[in-house]
């Protein structure tokens, strides 16, 4: 008997690992994110909002299961939740250019040196409150607080996309001149980098970021503010004169 009970908990279990999950959209992901932190205004930990989310999601769908990562990041940049970080310290001096936390653009701070040129003192999230500066760190725990239910506009998403994509094109950017460093073609690699430089910061050009930037912001006002020398950013919308 005792065999017999032993051999279906084994069963059991088995059947267990054989279930297939699968992975719930978006959209689902972060209305269960929401509806959790009204019943739970704070999780004291990734670990503790992922079992939360978790099985919530299985009223739904027994097959469901999502990760203490995905969930995070879709809360965050879904605005469900507010997030809290703290830090630890790191041996890692790599700064990123997409934030580990939510997925976003990270965004330099930069100040004047003696001397009057430009140095970057930390980097910041462009949407999530992680940064990092001289003093190596990398996040610790992560604590969640419910946040105002608010869902990111048409236009705040376009931005974060192409801040993101700016992210990238600096690392692409460093990665080939690390795979090009002493070969006999540094002119291909300075070829390279200089056209991703003119995406990144041409204002002459109409596809590099800072103008497809402004087009995103000045949709349906007419031409974008790039394209008028005498308007502002700040006075996107006054007339040429």
């Amino acid at each position: 008997m005792v065999m017999f009970a032993g051999r279906t908990v084994i069963t059991a279990l088995v059947h267990r690992r054989r279930v297939k999950t699968k992975s719930p959209d978006r959209p689902l992901l972060a209305e269960t994110i929401r509806r959790v932190m009204n019943t739970r205004p704070r999780a004291e930990s990734q670990r503790e909002l992922a079992g939360l989310v978790n099985a919530a999601l299985r009223q739904q769908d027994p097959a469901y299961s999502v990760t203490g990562t995905r969930v995070r990041k879709v809360g965050v940049d879904s605005g469900a939740v507010r997030l809290e970080i703290e830090y630890r310290e790191s041996a890692n001096t790599a700064v990123p250019e997409v934030c580990p936390v939510c997925g976003n653009a990270m965004a330099p701070v930069m100040n004047t040196t003696l001397d009057g040129g430009r140095t970057e003192v930390k980097r910041h999230c462009t949407v999530c409150p992680f940064t990092v500066g001289q003093q190596a760190r990398v996040p610790g725990r992560y604590i969640f607080v419910r946040a105002a239910p608010r869902e990111p506009t048409a236009e705040e998403v376009r931005l974060r996309r192409l801040r993101r994509a700016g992210s990238l094109l600096r690392e692409a950017s460093r990665l080939i001149g690390t795979a090009l460093d002493g070969t006999t073609f540094p002119q291909r690699k300075e070829y390279a980098q200089e056209k991703i430089a003119d995406i990144l910061s041409n204002r002459q050009e109409a596809g590099s970021l800072p103008n497809l930037i402004a087009d995103v912001r000045d949709e349906g006002n007419g031409d974008p503010a790039w394209t008028r020398p005498l308007v502002s950013p700040k006075n996107a919308t006054r007339k040429d004169l």
